[in-house]
């Protein structure tokens, strides 16, 4: 779907009530070229239809490396009794603990971004 199609859909659904949408794809947080001069994108077009807490990514990402942040993030959410207001910290530590083990290659684990609250 293009990336255009995708932000006008997204923005226009109702999802009150919804608290985390996790984004485990490349470059969900980059503005479409359409659209440079509007600070739009996948991850807040999710904010506008109703979801608090985004995870997203900046670049092209690892699919391993994608898996085990992902992984990670859920299981710090599990262990809180799954408060996605923690999803920001939670996201915080997994990125920490890649980044100990590869901290010369930020193209690992650099691209995340959590928007909300």
């Amino acid at each position: 779907m293009p990336a255009i199609r995708c932000v006008v859909e997204m923005s226009g659904l109702n999802l009150t009530g919804t608290e985390l949408a996790y984004l485990s794809a490349c470059s969900t947080a980059i503005t479409a070229a359409n659209l440079a001069n509007e600070s739009i994108h996948i991850v807040s077009a999710c904010q506008l239809a109703g979801y608090p807490h985004v995870v997203g990514t900046l670049w092209e990402i690892s699919d391993l490396f994608a898996t085990t942040v992902a992984e990670r993030v859920y299981e710090g959410l599990a262990a809180g009794g799954f408060d996605p207001g923690q999803s920001g910290t939670c996201l915080h530590r997994a990125v920490r603990l890649t980044r100990d083990h590869f901290a010369r290659k930020p193209t690992l684990w650099a691209a995340y971004i959590h928007a909300g609250p």
